[in-house]
Formats: structure tokens, C-alpha cells, sequence
């Protein structure tokens, strides 16, 4: 097989200039990224060595040997640098290394420029180095991207057939010549066109899978965001709802109830005052708790909610709950009992864990009948403390129990004494309880009462 080298050399540097032409319209129109005016900087300067090595005659032979092999050496550190930069990561370490191995060749080239042999090897050495650590850093990300193993296939092939030609050129006795023609020649430029057209394929590919790879990110976080904007949006309606509803009514109540009030002290009804000041207080207090579960609520949504667990005794924790809820339970007569012989301590946030509790009494409270009881008490168990919170009231339904802990709807039900609620208790108390990587569940029989457990870890040991 005969090629005619100056035609196909022609027909490389043309390739070459379409290359060019590609990579600085991709970064002009397309991708605005550095790597890709690196690569046809690499690639222009292949075409210049074309350019020179076919005007040498008429050019200082000695000039015309070093320069083209400072700039040969250096288009295959930019081009193989370029391909392996194209995550955008600017690798510099590599860059050193880069550096360094490009010195080193060229300073031993100028040792060895009369000899065209050692010349020629040396040369074809750097380009299967170059290529070779291009090939290595590629395989790297072959599981991101199933362009780069095509390029680090392209690379690694080439970079071999380039270590099998400076070995045959190595063995060669006499002079030589690109330029007259040889069989490992005639692949060299076959292969050479090959692998640059194939590289820039494969590059453009490499880059066209990133963009859909960052258009499917992007794409997902959109989702995410909009799924957290329809959150948002259906807090903010739930809100305005228990603004405009549920705390319309006991602030209502209260008014009425202090009307009465003011009727009953014109009218020295001491007894009936006293009544009336103590179903205010009970109102008033239901209407603080409301407050702080929106309050709560909101910032759970948003995120604004802190969050620093510490050990916490859970005996005293659970009486100081007792005593803020003592006027709701005497309103109807209700007994709230707590197993005084435990003494445990937990590890939890305490404003949450006083909000857990406190809605969970609230809410038997709110389902027990006049003259029954709640009992609050702890099972210790190896790495965590269960806690019960009992009542003898109306239990609850079963489609009902199934969705108490649902965030999408919430539902409220008339207490034992027609009182009515947010639904948001429930809500609190399992966002709270997640945080603390504990479980909340609950056991009832309709007619019988229910029991509300969550568990919380144990005191964390130094």
C-alpha cells in the first residue's frame, strides 16, 4: 500500500481546520466552556507542524526542527489536557504534571536532534504519554459518562499503537525519513486521522451527555422546588383557614364569656363571677395552645425551627406539662396520673418534647369524658424510652386512626364536651417525634379509649 503523504497531510491539516472551526463555534454558541478553546489551541498547533514541516525546505533546518518540536509536544499536552477537562474541574495538579513531562522531553530532544531516529521516538513517546494519562484520567468517569469510555478506548488504543511505532522505528540501522513511506507510516496516518476525528465526535458526544445530565439535575430540582412551593402554598391556606376559623371561636367564646362576666360582677354574683373567670382562663389557655402549635407548625414548614437535644429528666418535664393542662382537666373533672417511680432521663430538644406532650394530654383531655382519667407513664428499654399516654375516652375510628399523622389532610373531630381543634396537635407531635428519630403511633378501641405512644433515645453515654 502507497499513500501519497504530502495530499493526505493536506487532507489532515483541512481536517484540522474544521476542528477548529467546530470547537470555537461550540464555545462561542454553545457551551462558553475554557477546555474547548484548549483543544483547538492543541489542535491548531498540530496543523501548524503540518504547515512548517511542508515548507522546511525553504526555512533554517535547525530552527524549523526545535520549534517544531517544542509546539508538537505541546499540542499533545493541550489536546490530551483539554479532553480530560471536561467536567470543568481545573486539574493542577495534572497541569505540574503536564509541565513537567513536556520539559523533560524537550530538553531530551535537544540532546539528540542530529540523531532523526532518537528524534522521531522521543517524539512519538511524549504523544502515547500525553495520550496514555488522558486515557487514564477518562477511565476514571467512565460510570458518569459513557462517552468518556468511549474517548479513553480512542486514546488508549492510539496511545499503543504509538509505543509499537517508536519501537519499530527504534530497531531501524539506517537514517530515516517520514517522508519516504513505510507500512508503520501508512498506519500512523491512517490512524492519526481516525483518532482525531474520533476524538472530536467523542468530545462533542462527551459534552452533549452533560448537558442532558445537568438538564436532568435541573429538571429534578425544579420538581423538588415546586413540590416544596405547593407545600408552602397549602401551609399558607391551612394557616389563613385556622386564623379565620379556629381561632375566630375561642376568641368569640372569650368575648361572650367576658360579657357575662361583667353582668354577673354588676349583679355581685360572686359565685357565677367565679365560674365565668375560670372557663375564660380554660379558654384562654386552649387559645395559647393553638397559638404556639401554629407558631410551631410554621416554622417546622419553613425550616426555622431550631432543634438542640440535651438530657432532660422526663419526671419533672412531664409535671410541668400537668400543671400548665391542671385547669383544662379539672374543667371536666379528669385525673391526670403520672408513674412518679420513674426516673429516667431522655435526650431530647426540651421545647419539643414539652409540645409533644402537652398536645397529646391535650388532646385526651379533649376526648375523655368528665370524671375520667389519663395516665402518663415510660417502659426503659435498652437504647431508647417508650411513653404512653393513656385515656379511658371515646377512642377513635379506624379510617380515622389512620390518618391522624398524615400531613396532606388533617381532621378534627368534636371533643366529649363539643371542643374543637386545629387537627395540627397530631401533626406537631410526628414532625417532632421524627426529628428526634423516634416513632409515635397509636392504639384505640371506639368506646374504649386510646393509648399514644412515641419513643425517644436514651441519654446519650460519653
Amino acid at each position: 500500500m502507497t499513500l501519497d503523504y504530502p495530499s493526505i497531510s493536506f487532507f489532515l491539516a483541512l481536517n484540522n481546520l474544521f476542528i477548529i472551526t467546530l470547537f470555537a463555534y461550540q464555545y462561542f454558541y454553545h457551551h462558553k466552556k475554557w477546555f474547548l478553546l484548549i483543544f483547538a489551541l492543541g489542535i491548531m498547533f498540530q496543523t501548524i507542524v503540518i504547515f512548517i514541516y511542508s515548507i522546511k525546505d525553504s526555512l533554517p533546518l535547525l530552527y524549523v526542527v526545535r520549534f517544531n518540536n517544542f509546539i508538537t509536544i505541546l499540542s499533545f499536552a493541550l489536546t490530551s489536557f483539554a479532553l480530560v477537562s471536561f467536567d470543568g474541574k481545573v486539574r493542577k495538579k495534572l497541569i505540574w504534571t503536564f509541565c513537567i513531562i513536556g520539559l523533560l522531553f524537550y530538553c531530551s530532544i535537544l540532546f539528540v536532534e542530529e540523531n532523526q531516529i532518537a528524534l522521531s521516538v522521543i517524539r512519538i513517546i511524549s504523544c502515547s504519554v500525553f495520550y496514555g494519562i488522558g486515557s487514564f484520567y477518562l477511565y476514571h468517569n467512565k460510570n458518569k459518562y459513557k462517552f468518556s469510555l468511549l474517548l479513553c478506548g480512542v486514546l488508549f488504543i492510539y496511545s499503543i499503537f504509538q509505543l509499537v511505532r517508536a519501537f519499530r522505528i527504534s530497531q531501524i540501522k539506517h537514517s530515516y525519513d517520514f517522508m519516504e513511506g513505510s507500512i508503520i507510516n501508512d498506519w500512523f496516518l491512517i490512524i492519526t486521522v481516525f483518532v482525531i476525528i474520533a476524538s472530536s465526535i467523542g468530545f462533542i458526544m462527551l459534552l452533549n451527555e452533560i448537558d442532558q445530565k445537568t438538564i436532568r439535575e435541573k429538571n429534578i430540582k425544579i420538581k423538588k422546588d415546586q413540590l416544596q412551593l405547593e407545600e408552602l402554598n397549602l401551609t399558607k391556606n391551612k394557616l389563613f383557614s385556622i386564623i379565620s376559623h379556629d381561632l375566630r371561636s375561642p376568641f368569640n367564646s372569650i368575648i361572650g364569656l367576658t360579657d357575662l362576666l361583667k353582668y354577673s360582677t354588676e349583679n355581685k354574683d360572686l359565685e357565677e363571677s367565679e365560674s365565668l373567670a375560670t372557663m375564660i382562663n380554660t379558654t384562654a389557655k386552649s387559645t395559647l395552645v393553638l397559638l404556639d402549635n401554629l407558631l410551631n407548625w410554621t416554622k417546622s414548614q419553613t425550616g426555622q425551627m431550631s432543634f438542640t437535644p440535651t438530657s432532660l429528666g422526663l419526671q419533672p418535664i412531664v409535671l410541668e406539662v400537668f400543671e400548665t393542662l391542671h385547669t383544662n382537666a379539672e374543667a371536666k373533672s379528669i385525673s391526670l396520673n403520672y408513674d412518679s417511680s420513674i426516673q429516667t432521663n431522655v435526650y431530647a430538644d426540651e421545647n419539643m418534647l414539652k409540645t409533644i406532650l402537652r398536645n397529646l394530654i391535650s388532646n385526651s383531655i379533649k376526648f375523655t369524658y368528665t370524671n375520667g382519667k389519663i395516665d402518663v407513664c415510660a417502659i426503659q428499654k435498652p437504647d431508647l424510652i417508650e411513653i404512653y399516654i393513656s385515656d379511658n375516652g371515646m377512642g377513635v375510628q379506624e379510617d380515622i386512626r389512620d390518618q391522624l399523622f398524615q400531613n396532606s389532610a388533617t381532621t378534627t373531630t368534636l371533643g366529649t364536651a363539643n371542643e374543637i381543634g386545629s387537627g395540627l396537635g397530631l401533626l406537631i407531635c410526628k414532625e417532632f417525634v421524627d426529628k428526634h428519630n423516634g416513632e409515635i403511633w397509636v392504639e384505640s378501641e371506639l368506646g374504649k379509649g386510646s393509648v399514644f405512644k412515641f419513643n425517644l433515645p436514651l441519654l446519650k453515654s460519653s
